[in-house]
């Protein structure tokens, strides 16, 4: 997928995200451009949520 880049600027990565900010903005970063993958780091927790949320 190409890279969403109106997505890119209107949602920002906090600096200093915690690990709950990094999940939530990845979250929200696959549904909406993916132009990367999520980090193995907080993998299994983004692939969690979005199966909670039906994105999966």
């Amino acid at each position: 997928m190409a890279l969403n880049r109106e997505w890119h600027r209107a949602h920002r990565m906090p600096l200093q995200a915690t690990r709950e900010q990094r999940i939530k903005w990845h979250v929200a970063h696959a549904a909406a451009c993916a132009c990367r993958p999520v980090p193995n780091s907080i993998k299994a927790d983004v692939e969690k949520l979005l199966k909670l949320h039906g994105k999966t």
